[in-house]
């Protein structure tokens, strides 16, 4: 088995190619698979446990260099030390990097998110880019719920908590960010009274709240980490032969 056979299950799982942003980013394109460490991003600390459980491919969701949004990468962002750094963590552990992007969002990472939330989802595998309804419930007692749902200590609110709401939007991942505002704007516009989000910046939670929304942040990791973890599974089962490993130590901050 080769990492090729990995695209091509994602892809034919998906129903498309791979998006622009997605493939092999490190390493060899012909690598042949040993053992691969599924993680959201491919930091240092994910790259070593790679090289501990003896996996050569790491399959990620999140970029492999770090880069200004939106911009191609530059030859000095290679002397940055994160990105140096990286790479000389996957060379230690002769490790291949692919990564699954939009991809998993579409097969999994979006649906997952939604089905740990409790919120019911009457046509799962059909995208993300619907607003769901649920019984009248005021943003204070949805927050409450989101907490207990995904197992968090704390999440971030802006807006009317004493507002009641049916009509809710998820802007998970980094779909919470205002560079990639344009999601919240079309699920507003879609009728979402309220947002669950994965990562939010100020700019990001300032937009809904001007539009008389509330929005709830949960976390970009926390957010796809559940569908990672169910799209693992899926690949223990599709390729039995080969071990596949989780790595979920990716939230970059704590709360003290």
């Amino acid at each position: 088995m080769k990492v090729g056979d990995l695209v091509k299950y994602a892809v034919e799982a998906k129903g498309s190619g791979l998006n622009p942003d997605e493939g092999v980013l490190f390493g060899d394109r012909d690598a042949r698979v040993k053992a691969v460490l599924v993680t959201w991003m491919a930091t240092v600390d994910a790259l070593r446990e790679a090289k501990r459980q003896r996996c050569n491919i790491v399959l990620c969701h999140e970029q492999f260099y770090i880069v200004p949004q939106g911009r191609d990468m530059q030859p000095q962002q290679m002397t940055w030390p994160t990105n140096r750094n990286r790479v000389r963590a996957a060379e230690a552990g002769g490790i291949t990097v692919l990564r699954l992007h939009g991809t998993l969002d579409q097969i999994c990472i979006w649906d997952d998110f939604v089905a740990a939330l409790g919120i019911p989802n009457p046509a799962p595998g059909t995208g993300y880019e619907k607003v769901l309804t649920i019984p009248p419930t005021k943003v204070r007692t949805l927050a409450q719920k989101v907490k207990k749902a995904l197992g968090l200590k704390h999440v971030r609110v802006a807006g009317d908590l004493d507002k009641t709401v049916r009509r809710v939007g998820f802007p998970w991942g980094g779909l919470g960010l205002d560079s990639n505002i344009g999601y919240q704007a079309a699920r507003i516009m879609q009728g979402a009274q309220v947002l669950i989000a994965g990562e939010c910046d100020e700019y990001g939670m300032t937009f809904p709240v001007d539009a008389g929304v509330p929005i709830i942040e949960t976390g970009h990791a926390v957010s796809e980490n559940i569908g990672l973890r169910h799209f693992t599974t899926r690949l223990k089962k599709a390729f039995p032969d080969v071990p596949f490993v989780f790595y979920p130590k990716t939230v970059a901050f704590r709360h003290v």
